[in-house]
């Protein structure tokens, strides 16, 4: 079902062929077990196996293409050609950027200049302007709003994030910005689960800071028990990266299980006989999915409390079933519901994490006899953080490029930490309101948290805590797997064949690695990366490289992981030595002289002033970054550049003289590149 799932997702298959094929397949299939069970056998048993799993492949791609939303006829794609109005709905809880709102919103219907009115459905992500109007839109609410919405961009810079795929696999595939007045709400939010939800949720967070919770303190508690992250701080989440207990802070099937286990424990105490055990269960569904609603129904909760909800409805029913098994039911119900959820990188790591554990968190624990109970109870966490990692690092590489080396020592500290917290977090909810019961026990939850952070803070900064960098593929992440599930076969079966292959395959992945380090040995590039409002320039050879920027990008974290780190990890690269716009300074490959750059053959001026001197003599590339108009053709004439490098700062008359230069072939046969418009520019040299 999964294979089936993954080939819809990657190509664009349409109803009717696929539709047609999944019928006459399970029309084949009821004729077979019809056979089979008349005269059973072994040819008809095994035609029948095979027609049931490709049954089940059809039944994964035709799940796809019915839950792809661009399929249906009534989206809103097909119909906005001339609109200029369109009626929404808010359907998820708008979030507050740094100058806008990101709301995201149903198109219900698609208004043309003639007021012509189309009913139509599917999401668009909406940004709009800050004021006290869109601050005050909640969840529900109906709006006519005008707005050009435009098809969302691929990555702008090599390596970088695919957020037009992300989103598409949310069902998303337009945004649009809405201007101040540009809105007009025409109904107000209804009633619904995740309105009130949500409404609960804030309620928490209220009582969480009547009771003396703030700062850092208030971020953790506010994300390990109720799933709300607004208010973590990129430092502060860094170091819980570093330290490898990112985990905690989002809610997921470790915070489901203590809920789960608390609420067992709690609802045994009231009353052991067996007639009441199918009451206790529907409680106990009832709260994990409450709980899993007020997080925010993020993948890994949502796995969580269905795969806690199958045990426990088995348990009711005296029914004990492989957990396998109830991995696999949790997974297949959700798939038929959203087939995109494979493409989440929770989704993936929740349940590789829970199947890692399953397997080899026992295997490992009974390596190692630990008689005293308390060393014991150590070992036992560890063994469960070993297991746990075994079978998501794969996923660390591909996704994160990090490895954090004192996983083990941070969960000894933050796993029982995530259990008192979650404990006092929800005797807080229940006492809050009991004068000094509820500011005692928000003082104490506080001052454990701080605790928490600060042993988080020092695990950070310890040498080596955190290996960045680290680049592999799909294609390696896969092979890293194949070696585990071989030496898993090798362990179960007993047989060499197993392990042999095993070793083959380590081979083959060591082999790739050196080609791909053999492609990359002598490798010279100069790359231009597209920053809002942030000139650079990257010089690239080999395993080396300077990186040229003004200090507010090279300290801005967020925007360098997002744009460029991912581009120096998927070359190799070592940490570049970073130098100011027009420094002057001198390396065996790099001469740099007041934005004049001679690296190796290649030569290069960056004009940010329109001011400043012209560099005299023909020049390989000219890169303007200039806010002021200035008289373009007497430089190119002058330079004779094979490039032009036309950047963010410069104005708009600026890049209309340069785009008619192109038009009209002005320009002298150099190659003129838009950064605006191209994303960034790489020259290999």
């Amino acid at each position: 079902m999964i294979t089936g799932i993954l080939l819809a997702i990657y190509n664009d298959f349409t109803h009717s062929f696929w539709t047609l094929s999944f019928v006459i397949s399970l029309l084949a299939l009821s004729v077979s077990l019809f056979l089979t069970k008349r005269k059973p056998s072994l040819n008809k048993e095994l035609f029948f196996g095979a027609i049931f799993y490709f049954t089940i492949f059809l039944a994964g791609v035709n799940i796809v293409i019915f839950n792809t939303a661009k399929n249906d006829t009534l989206h809103y794609q097909k119909h906005n050609q001339n609109s200029v109005k369109y009626i929404v709905e808010v359907v998820d809880l708008p979030k507050e950027k740094e100058n806008s709102i990101q709301i995201v919103a149903t198109i219900e219907s698609c208004i043309d200049s003639n007021q012509n009115q189309v009913t139509t459905n599917g999401k668009a992500l909406l940004y709009f302007a800050k004021d006290s109007a869109s601050s005050s839109l909640i969840q529900g609410d109906k709006l006519i709003i005008k707005s050009n919405l435009a098809t969302i961009s691929p990555p702008i810079n090599p390596g970088q994030f695919n957020y037009q795929q992300y989103l598409s696999f949310n069902q998303i595939y337009q945004q649009g910005f809405v201007q101040h007045g540009d809105f007009l709400k025409i109904e107000n939010g209804k009633f619904g689960l995740i309105k009130f939800a949500s409404q609960c949720r804030d309620q928490l967070l209220l009582i969480l800071k009547q009771n003396g919770l703030s700062g850092n303190e208030l971020a953790v508690a506010s994300a390990l028990i109720l799933g709300y992250k607004d208010d973590l701080g990129e430092e502060l989440k860094h170091s819980y990266s570093s330290a490898g207990a990112t985990h905690v802070l989002a809610v997921s099937g470790l915070h489901v299980g203590i809920i789960f286990l608390v609420l067992n424990f709690i609802l045994n105490l009231f009353d052991k006989k067996d007639k009441f055990k199918l009451s206790k269960a529907i409680i106990l569904i009832l709260a994990l999915w409450s709980y899993a609603t007020i997080t925010g129904l993020s993948p890994s909760v949502v796995r969580a409390a269905t795969m806690f909800s199958f045990v426990t409805a088995g348990g009711a029913f005296q029914r004990k079933a492989s957990i396998y098994n109830t991995l696999a039911a949790s997974a297949f119900v959700l798939l038929c519901i959203n087939p995109y959820l494979i493409m989440e990188v929770g989704f993936q790591l929740s349940y590789l994490a829970v199947l890692g554990i399953v397997y080899f968190q026992n295997l490992i624990y009974k390596r190692i006899y630990v008689k005293n109970k308390y060393l014991n109870y150590i070992w036992m966490i560890t063994s469960v953080s070993i297991a746990a990692q075994l079978t998501t690092f794969p996923l660390g590489l591909l996704y994160f490029h990090q490895f954090p080396t004192y996983f083990f020592i941070s969960n000894l500290v933050v796993i029982p930490a995530a259990m008192l917290i979650i404990g006092m977090g929800i005797l807080l909810f229940i006492l809050g309101w009991i004068p000094f019961v509820g500011s005692g026990i928000g003082w104490c939850l506080s001052t454990f948290i701080m605790g928490v952070n600060s042993f988080i803070i020092y695990i950070d900064k310890l040498p080596y805590s955190l290996i960045e960098g680290i680049s592999i593929s799909i294609f390696e992440s896969w092979l890293i797997y194949l070696i585990i599930l071989l030496f898993v076969l090798s362990y179960e079966t007993r047989k060499m064949k197993y392990l042999v292959l095993s070793l083959a395959t380590i081979i083959a992945f060591i082999s790739n690695d050196i080609g791909e380090d053999y492609q990359l040995k002598d490798h010279k590039e100069i790359t231009i990366y597209q920053i809002k409002g942030e000139p650079n320039i990257d010089f690239i050879s080999q395993e080396n490289h300077y990186f040229i920027a003004d200090s507010t990008l090279i300290n801005n974290r967020s925007a360098m992981l997002f744009n460029v780190h991912h581009h120096w990890f998927d070359l190799d690269l070592k940490p570049p030595k970073t130098h100011p716009i027009h420094a002057t300074f001198e390396t065996p490959n790099l001469l740099a002289n007041s934005g004049v750059y001679q690296f190796y053959n290649t030569k290069i001026y960056h004009i940010t002033e329109s001011k400043s001197h012209y560099f005299k003599g023909e020049i390989d590339i000219l890169y303007l970054d200039v806010k002021d108009q200035i008289n373009i053709s007497p430089i190119i004439e002058n330079l004779k550049p094979t490039y032009i490098i036309v950047g963010n700062q410069c104005n708009y008359k600026l890049r209309t003289e340069l785009k008619n230069l192109v038009s009209m072939k002005g320009a002298n046969g150099c190659t003129i590149h838009f950064l605006r418009d191209s994303g960034a520019f790489t020259l290999n040299i």
